[in-house]
């Protein structure tokens, strides 16, 4: 390499290997302050998700300590230190499940409680994650090993969000969603090897002094160790990047072969998920809009038979909302209406009774009322005729409701308002039953 590349890029010269592990046997520690800074950050952390608050969870990721212990167990990996190896684990085990029981009690007593979209984008791990996990890292170690002090560390805390995954995990538990927390939980996973695999190698690339033994055969032994401890750290994160890496391939072809064919017939794609059923999966495609053609579904699967994903098959379902009425909700409401529909699961109820012959069909809006708000248990309806002040005479709906907890104030207007959009009306009368 050029002498003057290699002096401008050069790491190890300016390298202090007791003041990063002095730095980071000290963050290792689980007690005192550094405990309740991490309930702090976990109550943070799910207060911002459940009012959708980046500033909020922003705050939380950067007073989070959990960015220590994660690189205690590279470095002492890379260093051969036993005792700092154990530390490492078992704080950042018991951080783990600080912050989970946190979360978890956080979102069994709170009066809100929804899937907002900051909680959903936290509950599966995409390619930019992983290398955001790597570039961490990187910089989470070199940022601590420097002589002189360096502010990176914050904006590592903020880039790498350890914390957001684990309250995602603890709404999952809180509400037994096992999907929401096992994606959750697999991104916070993810996040944690690979800011450990890169701390393992830079820490290897600066040569820190590793632990010498007066036995040789104890030294070898510890070598051997730590050397399957490596494989064992690093075998598990190719993996998880590959199976990333395919998922990010899969994403785009759908997005290629399934979604833009839809789009282009004037339809708005309201969500797509994939499910796995009978060893097949389902690319379900929530959408308003126009009906998708037998022949496009053809057309569809074809393509996906032909560009190597046999085992994939579309599954258009269409919401009946058309686009004047997606727009007149407000985007939170519409990602609530969605962001859980599984229209064929459905349980019928006690169908409403039509209000009037220019509505629309209001079985389906039972349909999509008990989806849009899950814990409205019975629905149905009527009409009461009010005579005004010109002697004619106005109809209004009048909506009856059970539900299984009470409404707040927050719901109750949102399902007001949701009626007065779907049932084409100024005014609807609500009761609780």
């Amino acid at each position: 390499m050029n002498p003057f590349l290699s002096e401008v890029l050069d790491l190890r010269a300016s390298s202090d290997f007791e003041k990063a592990k002095t730095i980071v046997t000290e963050g290792v520690s689980l007690r005192g302050y550094n405990l309740w800074i991490l309930l702090c950050g976990a109550s943070l952390s799910s207060l911002g998700l459940d009012t959708n608050s980046n500033a909020v969870i922003i705050g939380a990721m950067l007073i989070s300590p959990l960015m220590s212990p994660i690189l205690g167990t590279g470095v002492s990996v890379a260093i051969h230190d036993q005792t700092l190896l154990l530390r490492s684990l078992r704080n950042l085990g018991a951080a783990v499940v600080i912050s989970l029981a946190a979360s978890t009690l956080y979102f069994l007593l709170t009066p809100l409680g929804e899937i907002t979209p900051e909680l959903q984008a936290r509950t599966f791990p995409t390619l930019l994650d992983v290398l955001i996990a790597l570039f961490g890292g990187v910089a989470g170690i070199i940022s601590i090993s420097r002589r002189e002090t360096t502010n990176a560390i914050p904006g590592v805390a903020i880039a790498t969000a350890l914390m957001p995954p684990l309250c995602p995990a603890g709404f999952g538990i809180a509400t037994l969603r096992l999907n929401y927390f096992f994606g959750a939980f697999y991104l916070f996973f993810i996040n944690a090897v690979f800011i450990s695999l890169t701390t393992y190698v830079i820490s290897k690339y600066l040569h820190f002094p590793t632990r010498r033994f007066v036995d040789e055969r104890l030294e070898k032994k510890y070598s051997r160790w730590f050397t399957w401890i490596s494989i064992v750290v690093i075998a598990p994160s190719i993996y998880f990047l590959y199976n990333v890496y395919k998922k990010e391939l899969i994403k785009k072809a759908i997005a290629e072969f399934v979604i833009s064919p839809i789009q282009k017939q004037g339809n708005e794609i309201l969500k797509w998920e994939i499910n796995n059923v009978d060893s097949v999966q389902l690319i379900k495609v929530y959408h308003s809009g126009r009906p998708v053609s037998d022949s496009l579904k053809r057309a569809i699967d074809s393509t996906l038979f032909f560009h190597h994903l046999r085992g994939y098959k579309f599954k258009p379902m269409r919401v009946n909302l058309t686009k004047e009425e997606v727009s007149q909700l407000s985007a939170e409401m519409t990602t609530h209406m969605f962001q859980e529909m599984h229209l064929e699961e459905i349980k019928q109820g006690k169908p409403l009774e039509d209000v009037d012959n220019d509505t629309l069909p209001m079985q389906q809006v039972d349909k999509e009322v008990r989806v849009a708000f899950p814990f409205i248990d019975t629905l149905f309806a009527g009409s009461i005729t009010i005579a005004n002040a010109t002697n004619s005479v106005d109809t209004i709906p009048i909506v009856f409701y059970k539900s299984r907890r009470p409404l707040n104030s927050t719901n109750s207007k949102r399902l007001y308002k949701y009626l007065t959009v779907r049932l084409s009306k100024d005014t609807v009368i609500l009761v609780k039953q």
